[in-house]
């Protein structure tokens, strides 16, 4: 009589199976490593885009807040008429008492969506905050009305409220993250004291 012998091994269609189901483990698994990696990415932007907008409020309302400071009642600094409207601001301050040296302080947004600010040392505009796709200054009287900034009423402003908008980087515009939008109102402590 031959021997028979047991053979213990995988059919193929145990292999098959096996493979189907090793690939739906490792699809699952590559899924949700995926999703992590956006969610991280759009979380990482979010956080970039709230410091941008937080440091560049920030700095520009404590430039502001000094607009205008003097130590004597009769100097000619405060806001300028012609750079100071809606989308920009520019205003001069005493900044040295021993020279009677004077700083220039000036905000605006270029088309790269940038903030520049204004260097006087060397006359040029340099950038401040990147990916700001708008920037905005409301001056008001020291009642709370609104004030359209000309030559006539520069003398009235005490308070100005900036607001600026954050937009995704180029390199993350796809990710769908919405824009963020922050405001502040700074009391310009030093016009308004002759």
């Amino acid at each position: 009589m031959p021997e028979q012998h047991n053979q213990s091994g995988m059919t193929l269609v145990e292999i098959l199976v096996a493979m189907v189901m090793m690939g739906i483990i490792i699809t699952g698994i590559y899924n949700l490593f995926r999703v992590h990696n956006l969610m991280a990415a759009k979380q990482e932007e979010t956080t970039m885009m709230q410091q941008e907008l937080l440091t560049s409020l920030a700095d520009i309302s404590d430039e502001i807040r000094m607009c205008g400071f003097s130590r004597s009642k009769t100097s000619p600094f405060g806001l300028n008429a012609s750079a100071t409207n809606a989308t920009s601001i520019y205003c001069t301050r005493e900044i040295s008492f021993s020279n009677n040296s004077t700083n220039i302080i000036g905000y605006r947004l270029d088309n790269q969506k940038q903030i520049l600010v204004y260097i006087p040392t060397t006359d040029t505009w340099e950038p401040a905050a990147s990916n700001i796709s708008d920037l905005r200054f409301t001056y008001y009287d020291d009642e709370g009305n609104t004030i359209e900034p000309n030559a006539t009423n520069l003398s009235d402003v005490r308070i100005v409220e900036i607001n600026a908008t954050a937009i995704p980087s180029p390199e993350r515009s796809g990710l769908k993250i919405h824009s963020r939008n922050m405001h502040t109102r700074i009391w310009m402590r030093n016009l308004g004291l002759n």
